[in-house]
C-alpha cells in the first residue's frame, strides 16, 4: 500500500516549522505596531459562500466536499472572505476594523517553486474608510514587514478600475463574466507568451483586442512617467499617484506603478499591488492585495469600505536569510542506574526548564559514556552529571562540552553556574 501524500501536498519539516515561527514573530510585531487586533477565521466554509463573489468557477481552485449533513463545504483558499464574512456580521464594530492573521489556506493550484497546495498565509486587512490614506496603509505594512524581515522590498501598484475602464471604452468589451476572463488573462501574462493566453480566452478577447490591451498594462515604472504616458490613453490616474504620494511620505521607497498588475482574484475592485523582493526577482511575489469593497457588500455591507494585504509563508522564508538560533542546550545525565539517580535527573532538568534552559535529561537508558559520546555532537553546551557521590554532597558535576572542563558545583548554585 502507498501512504504518500499527494502531489502538492507535503510535511513540514522541524527546520522548517522553526522558520515559519520566526516570519510569524515578525508578522505579529507588525501587526502590534500598525494596531491590527489578531484573529483566525473557520477553516471550513459553506460553498456558497467561498462562491459569493467569483461564482461556481472558484471550485477548480479550490478544495470542496459534502460532509455527513450532506451540506456543500470548501476549505478557505484564503483569509480575506472568512475576515470579511465576520466584519460584515458585527454591526457592532466601529470601523476602521484592522484585523491580522496567520493561518493555513488550501488550493488546488499547479504546485510550483514556493507555492504548495497546502500552505501557511500571513494577512493584514482594513474595513472602514475607502480611500487612498487606507489603500497606502496596508501597502507601509507589507513593506515593513518585509523590511524588518531584511529583504529588499519593490512595491509595484496598478488598478484593475483603469484596466477596466480601458477594456469597456477602448476594446468595447461590456459584459462581466468577459472583462473578468481579460483580467485573468492579464495576470497570466509574466506566465505565458500573448499567443498561448490569446489562444486559451479566445472565447472572450480577440488577438487583436489582446494586443491592444498589451501596450496599455506594459507600462511600469516611476510613478510621475507614466502618469504622463496614461494620458495617452486618455486615461486619469491621479488615485494611483496619490497613494504613490502617500507612499512616499510614510517612508516607502522603492515604488512603481506597473498596470500588469491586476490580481487573479476576482473581488478586487481598484487598486492592486504586489511586492517583490529586489535582490531575488525569480521568486515572484511575496505578498499581493488591493481594495475590494464589493466583498463586504457581498456579505451585506456594501457601507463598508475594505483594503489588505496577504502572502505566503513559505515564499518569505525563500526571500528571508534565516540566521541559526543559537540554543544553549543542558543534558542531565547519571553516572549509575540507581533509579534514585534517574528520579534526580528528572527533576533537575524540570527545574532547570522551569527556570527557562533547554535541559533534557537521559530517558533511554544509555551508559554515561555513551551519553557524553552523543551529546559531544549534537551542540549541547554542558553536561550536568548526577552521581551518588555527588548527590551525598548536594552537588552535580558540570562538564563544559566545548573546554572539557568539568567543575563540581553545589545544586542551589546550579542555575547561576550554567547562565554564565
Amino acid at each position: 500500500m502507498d501512504f504518500s501524500l499527494p502531489r502538492g501536498l507535503r510535511d513540514i519539516s522541524p527546520e522548517e516549522a522553526e522558520n515559519s515561527e520566526i516570519i510569524r514573530s515578525v508578522f505579529v510585531d507588525t501587526c502590534r505596531i500598525f494596531d491590527y487586533k489578531l484573529t483566525e477565521p473557520s477553516s471550513l466554509e459553506l460553498l456558497e459562500t467561498l462562491e459569493a463573489k467569483s461564482g461556481p468557477a472558484i471550485r477548480d481552485e479550490i478544495y470542496f466536499f459534502k460532509d455527513k449533513s450532506d451540506r456543500d463545504l470548501g476549505l478557505r483558499f484564503d483569509l480575506t472572505v472568512g475576515i470579511t464574512r465576520y466584519v460584515s456580521s458585527k454591526r457592532e464594530l466601529s470601523p476602521p476594523v484592522r484585523l491580522g492573521a496567520f493561518s493555513s489556506v488550501w488550493r488546488y493550484d499547479e504546485p510550483q517553486y514556493g507555492k504548495y497546495r497546502w500552505f501557511y498565509q500571513w494577512d493584514a486587512e482594513l474595513f472602514g474608510p475607502s480611500n487612498t490614506e487606507a489603500d497606502a496603509e496596508v501597502i507601509e505594512f507589507a513593506y515593513r514587514l518585509f523590511k524588518k524581515l531584511g529583504t529588499n522590498p519593490r512595491i509595484s501598484v496598478g488598478s484593475r478600475k483603469i484596466v477596466e475602464s480601458f477594456i469597456r471604452n477602448s476594446l468595447s468589451i461590456e459584459e462581466k463574466d468577459r472583462i473578468l476572463d481579460v483580467m485573468r488573462a492579464i495576470d497570466k501574462l509574466p506566465k505565458k507568451s500573448v499567443d498561448k493566453i490569446a489562444e486559451e480566452y479566445s472565447s472572450s478577447v480577440s488577438k487583436e483586442q489582446l494586443a491592444k490591451l498589451v501596450e496599455l498594462v506594459k507600462l511600469s515604472g516611476d510613478p510621475p512617467k507614466v502618469s504622463d504616458f496614461l494620458k495617452d490613453f486618455k486615461i486619469d490616474s491621479f488615485g494611483l499617484l496619490a497613494i504613490a504620494d502617500s507612499l512616499q511620505s510614510r517612508g516607502v521607497r522603492d515604488v512603481e506603478l506597473n498596470l500588469s498588475i491586476v490580481r487573479g482574484i476576482d473581488y478586487y475592485t481598484d487598486m492592486v499591488f504586489e511586492a517583490f523582493d529586489r535582490d531575488k526577482p525569480n521568486l515572484g511575489a511575496l505578498c499581493g492585495g488591493g481594495r475590494y469593497d464589493s466583498l463586504p457588500a457581498v456579505y451585506g455591507r456594501s457601507d463598508l469600505g475594505a483594503t489588505g494585504v496577504a502572502g505566503g509563508v513559505e515564499r518569505a522564508m525563500l526571500a528571508y536569510k534565516f540566521s541559526k538560533v543559537d540554543v544553549q542546550r543542558i543534558f542531565v545525565a547519571t553516572a549509575g542506574s540507581d533509579p534514585k539517580l534517574k528520579n534526580f535527573s528528572a527533576k533537575i532538568a524540570a527545574e532547570l526548564r522551569s527556570a527557562g534552559f533547554a535541559a533534557q535529561s537521559d530517558i533511554s537508558g544509555r551508559s554515561l559514556r555513551k551519553n557524553l559520546e552523543t551529546q559531544a555532537s549534537s551542540g549541547t553546551k554542558a553536561i550536568v552529571i548526577v552521581g551518588e557521590k555527588e548527590l551525598n554532597a548536594n552537588s552535580v558535576k558540570v562538564k563544559w562540552m566545548s573546554s572539557g572542563e568539568e567543575v563540581l558545583v553545589p545544586i542551589n548554585e546550579l542555575n547561576e553556574t550554567l547562565a554564565k
